[in-house]
């Protein structure tokens, strides 16, 4: 069989992209849909304190629904729904996706009880699994190789959106609906009936996150695949996906994992975040919400937008590892600022140092998609980034939340204490995973020179 990387042909290299305007609405379309699915899991962070007022839930008990429950289904899923991206059309596979993930988004608003809370996040993480494997396939197609980091970069902007309005209109949500953290309150929805506010917030999010996927069905257009080895099937084998797994394991293993550490952190301190303001600083869930909304959300805006001028900044000086040093720096900035941020004296620096670390935020997530789709023709780009997906979602967002729940009842034994056991996972995951990356710019550099398509 021939090997992975043979050189594609002049007519693939030279084929045409869509037009500048449409890719860029495509990308928006998505961003979207990002925007809704991001905003589906920084919910539950913001009603943690509400849910565990009402369901007398522990800490360990909603790191487990926050983490472990999404998380091991998404994961379970993803390389299959890469597979099928790398050989079925992925503009319908992100349209089921879209809708899946908001119907039990809303579901989640519709049941009580740990088990029933828990099968709806399955349910959200399934429909989730379609996202990142679809989307980075189609933005590859979308954008000539120079362009797309910047796409990547705003790609990621649903998750700043995301952030900075789930804050700023999940608070006021809140507040409309009643769903404070000292006390148990009823919201009465059209049709369904009385249910507790904190349920009428899921249900009102997930009937609107099912606006981008009639755009997607209706408005995006498959794009023809690039880059495509000519010297190969067009549907890759498992044993040339393998082959093409051993010859990159090094690259590979530091990517996935240094990038997996990295965002146990990041799902830890979103998840816990407005619980720590709450117990520590005395603040409630509006409050939290408005100011971290508008500054938190900048910080992410500045942090989506930035990450692909870096990683061209590191290009243009010479550097073929660019996306990895751009990954590391930003890994290295979240790192310190997280670890500083939960414990600062004050509400409002700790909010300074939560938004100084926020302008790092995506530089890992977006340019670790982009450094895989450096090294892997177009085959199964699906495939290695499914994989990827599955370390990281186990890794960081099923175990990032349920770390911080776990520390915070079994080694302070205090909930007060969510700040120090936020800091000290911080410490710990998020050195090792800038180790790893670190370890990994050299692999890297030698899976990019396989990579002769270039």
């Amino acid at each position: 069989m021939n090997e992975i990387n043979e050189a594609v042909s002049e007519e693939n290299n030279n084929a045409d992209y869509p037009n500048p305007v449409y890719a860029w609405y495509c990308v928006g379309v998505i961003v979207f849909a990002y925007f809704f699915g991001f905003m589906d899991r920084i919910l539950v962070g913001l009603l943690t304190p509400a849910i565990q007022k009402d369901l007398g839930f522990s800490d360990t008990q909603m790191g487990v629904i926050q983490g472990l429950a999404f998380a091991i289904f998404y994961t379970l899923f993803v390389i299959p729904i890469g597979l099928a991206a790398d050989r079925f059309n992925r503009k319908w596979l992100l349209t089921a996706g879209t809708t899946i993930w908001s119907l039990f988004t809303a579901g989640f608003g519709l049941v009580r009880g740990f088990w029933g809370l828990f099968s709806m996040r399955v349910g959200v993480g399934i429909g989730e699994s379609a996202l990142n494997p679809c989307s980075a396939s189609i933005i590859s197609d979308c954008f000539e190789p120079r362009r797309r980091a910047k796409a990547y970069g705003i790609y990621v902007l649903g998750t700043a959106f995301g952030t900075g309005l789930t804050y700023l209109f999940g608070g006021w949500l809140i507040k409309f609906t009643g769903a404070y953290s000292d006390k148990v309150s009823t919201f009465n929805m059209p049709i369904i009936g009385e249910v507790a506010s904190w349920q009428a917030v899921f249900i009102i999010i997930g009937i609107a996150g099912l606006i981008p996927a009639i755009l997607l069905a209706l408005t995006v257009r498959e794009p023809s695949r690039k880059e495509v080895s000519t010297k190969q099937n067009k549907n890759a084998t498992w044993s040339e996906i393998f082959k093409f797994i051993s010859e990159n394991k090094r690259t590979i293993i530091c990517h996935n994992l240094g990038v997996a550490f990295i965002l146990m952190s990041i799902y830890g301190w979103v998840n816990w975040l407005p619980a720590l303001f709450i117990r520590v600083h005395g603040w409630d869930v509006p409050q939290f919400s408005f100011w971290y909304g508008i500054f938190g959300g900048l910080g992410g805006i500045f942090s989506a937008v930035s990450a692909g001028y870096v990683t061209n900044w590191f290009k243009d000086k010479g550097y073929t590892d660019g996306t990895m040093r751009a990954v590391l720096w930003g890994s290295i900035g979240l790192t310190i600022g997280t670890i500083i941020a939960p414990i600062m004296p004050t509400p409002e620096l700790t909010i300074i140092f939560f938004v100084l670390a926020g302008c790092f935020t995506n530089w890992p997530t977006s340019q670790a998609l982009f450094a895989l789709n450096e090294i892997t023709p177009n085959q199964i780009r699906g495939t290695i980034i499914s994989i990827y997906i599955v370390v990281i979602g186990i890794g960081g967002a099923g175990l990032g939340p349920l770390a911080i729940g776990w520390v915070t009842d079994n080694i302070f034994n205090d909930p007060s204490q969510i700040n120090y056991s936020m800091s000290l996972v911080t410490l710990v995951m998020g050195t090792l995973g800038c180790f790893l990356i670190h370890n990994g710019l050299k692999p890297f550099r030698e899976s990019i020179d396989r990579s002769n398509w270039k």
